[in-house]
C-alpha cells in the first residue's frame, strides 16, 4: 500500500512539474498575449464582468504561481484596466471574491522570486523625489479636507509608480537568451490592438453620422478619447519598433498605422498632433533602422497605395471625416484660463505650491479627486511650486540620461520618438500625472533603457522571447 501511495504522490509531482513548465513556456509565447488580448476585448463588448475579470484574474493567478519573472506579467498589468467598460464601479464589484484570489498568488510570486539582493536603480531617487513632493505640495495653505482628497492620487503617482518600478527592477529576470524589449513591445502592441478595437466598437455602436463625430465624446469605459489617444502614442511606437527588428516586418509596419489611425478617429486634438509627430519619427526610424530597408520601403508604399485606393472608394465618408475633425477647430479649450491660474498660483505660493488638492474656478474636480491644470510644467509650478520644479528636473535629467547614453541602440532611438510624442502631448494635456498607466509605464521603458547593452543593437529576428546570437 504504501509503495503505491508513494508512486501516485510521485505521478502527481511530476504531472505538476510538467504543468508548472507548460505554463511557464507558454506565457512567453504569442499565443498567452493573444489569449489574453481576446478575452479582454470579449468581457469590454459583452460588458460581462463575471466573465471578463474573473477569467483574467484566473490567468493571472497561473501566471503569478509559475513565472520567475515579471516580464510575462506585463500584459496582466497593464492590460487589467482595459476591460473595464463602464464609470460605475458598482457594476463591477459583483465579482471581488474572485479577484481576492490575486493578493495571495502575488505573495507566492514575490516569495519565490526573491533571491537576489535588492538594488535601486538609476530612476528610484528621482521617483522617490517626485513621490516626496507630490505629499508635500500646497503644505502650509492647502486644508486638511482638501489635501486628504487628493492624497490616494499622489500616493499612487509618486509611491505607487515607485513601487512598479521596484518590482520590474527586482523581478525582471536577465540572462543573455532574452530579448527584453522585442517582449516588452509586443505586449504594447497587443494592447494597441485591444484599444484599437474597444474605439472602432464604440464608434459603431454609437450610431453617430460621420459628421457629427466631431462633437461626440468618445468613452470607453476606462477612458476618454484623451487617455485613448494617449496610450496608443505609446503602443503604437513601439508597434513600429517591432516592424523594423522582427520578420515579416510587414504585419507590424501595418498594425502600428491603424493604431496611428485610431488616434485620428479619437478626435484627441492635442492627441492626432503629437501623434502624428510621434508617429512619422518612428515612421522614419522603422526604415533607417530595418535590415531589410528596400523591404520596408516597398511595404510603406503597398500600405500607402492600399490607403490611396480605399479613400477613392470611400471617399465621401472619409472627407466627412475630415470634415468632422476640421470643425473642432484649434481652440484651447478653456486651457490657457488654466494655465493662468497655475501661473497665479506659482506666484503666490512659489516654494511649495498650492498642491494637489487645490481647488480653482476654472476646472470641475473630478474621479481622481484633484484639480488638473491640463499641462506637465503648469501643474508642477501650480500644485508643486520650486520644489516640486526641482524634483521633476531631477527626474526628467535622469530619465534624458538613461535615454541618451545608448542613443544609437534601436531601442532607444524608437523610445525617444515615443517620449516626444506623449511629453509634448502632456504639455497641453493631464497625461503625466495620471499614474497607472501612463507613468508606470513610463517609468518602465526607462528601467528597459537602463538596462540596454551600450554596444551596438542587435537585429533581434525570433517572433518569440528568445534572442538570436
Amino acid at each position: 500500500m504504501k509503495p503505491t501511495i508513494a508512486a501516485n504522490l510521485q505521478k502527481l509531482k511530476n504531472g505538476y512539474s510538467k504543468c508548472e513548465q507548460f505554463i511557464k513556456k507558454f506565457i512567453y509565447t504569442d499565443f498567452y498575449l493573444l489569449l489574453v488580448s481576446l478575452i479582454t476585448v470579449i468581457g469590454w463588448a459583452t460588458k460581462c464582468a463575471p466573465f471578463g475579470i474573473s477569467v483574467l484574474a484566473v490567468i493571472a493567478c497561473l501566471a503569478l504561481l509559475t513565472a520567475d519573472d515579471i516580464l510575462p506579467l506585463t500584459i496582466n498589468i497593464f492590460g487589467a484596466m482595459l476591460v473595464i467598460y463602464t464609470s460605475k464601479i458598482e457594476e463591477l464589484l459583483v465579482v471581488w471574491p474572485v479577484m481576492l484570489l490575486l493578493a495571495p498568488c502575488a505573495i507566492v510570486f514575490v516569495v519565490k522570486n526573491c533571491r537576489h539582493r535588492f538594488h535601486t536603480g538609476k530612476m528610484f531617487y528621482p521617483q522617490l523625489a517626485v513621490a516626496l513632493v507630490l505629499l508635500l505640495g500646497g503644505a502650509g495653505v492647502i486644508s486638511g479636507a482638501d489635501y486628504s482628497r487628493a492624497l490616494p492620487t499622489a500616493l499612487i503617482l509618486g509611491f505607487g509608480v515607485l513601487a512598479i518600478y521596484v518590482l520590474y527592477n527586482h523581478f525582471l529576470k536577465r540572462d543573455g537568451s532574452r530579448d527584453i524589449p522585442a517582449y516588452f513591445s509586443r505586449v504594447m502592441m497587443y494592447l494597441g490592438i485591444i484599444i484599437s478595437l474597444e474605439l472602432l466598437i464604440t464608434i459603431i455602436r454609437s450610431g453617430v453620422p460621420l459628421s457629427q463625430w466631431h462633437t461626440t465624446y468618445w468613452d470607453v469605459g476606462w477612458g476618454n478619447r484623451n487617455n485613448i489617444s494617449t496610450y496608443l502614442i505609446l503602443t503604437a511606437g513601439l508597434t513600429l519598433y517591432l516592424s523594423a527588428v522582427q520578420r515579416h516586418g510587414w504585419i507590424y509596419l501595418l498594425v502600428g498605422l491603424v493604431q496611428y489611425l485610431c488616434i485620428l478617429f479619437s478626435f484627441s486634438r492635442g492627441g492626432i498632433i503629437f501623434g502624428a509627430i510621434s508617429g512619422v519619427i518612428a515612421l522614419v526610424l522603422s526604415v533607417v533602422k530595418s535590415k531589410n530597408r528596400k523591404q520596408q520601403l516597398i511595404s510603406i508604399g503597398i500600405i500607402l497605395g492600399l490607403v490611396l485606393v480605399l479613400y477613392l472608394i470611400f471617399m465621401d465618408k472619409i472627407n466627412a471625416i475630415i470634415g468632422s475633425l476640421l470643425e473642432r477647430g484649434m481652440g484651447t479649450s478653456g486651457r490657457t484660463e488654466l494655465y493662468i491660474e497655475a501661473w497665479e498660483c506659482f506666484k503666490r505660493f512659489p516654494f511649495l505650491g498650492a498642491g494637489l488638492g487645490y481647488q480653482g474656478n476654472n476646472f470641475d474636480i473630478t474621479v481622481m479627486n484633484m484639480y488638473w491644470f491640463h499641462s506637465t510644467l503648469f501643474q508642477v509650478i501650480g500644485s508643486l511650486g520650486f520644489v516640486g520644479l526641482a524634483a521633476y528636473i531631477w527626474y526628467y535629467a535622469v530619465r534624458a540620461k538613461l535615454l541618451f547614453k545608448n542613443i544609437k541602440n534601436t531601442f532607444n532611438l524608437f523610445i525617444l520618438a515615443i517620449w516626444i510624442g506623449f511629453e509634448g502631448y502632456c504639455m497641453i494635456d493631464a497625461g503625466t500625472f495620471i499614474p497607472y498607466p501612463n507613468m508606470m509605464l513610463i517609468i518602465v521603458t526607462a528601467l528597459l533603457l537602463e538596462l540596454q547593452s551600450p554596444c551596438k543593437a542587435k537585429d533581434y529576428m525570433n517572433l518569440t522571447y528568445s534572442r538570436n546570437n
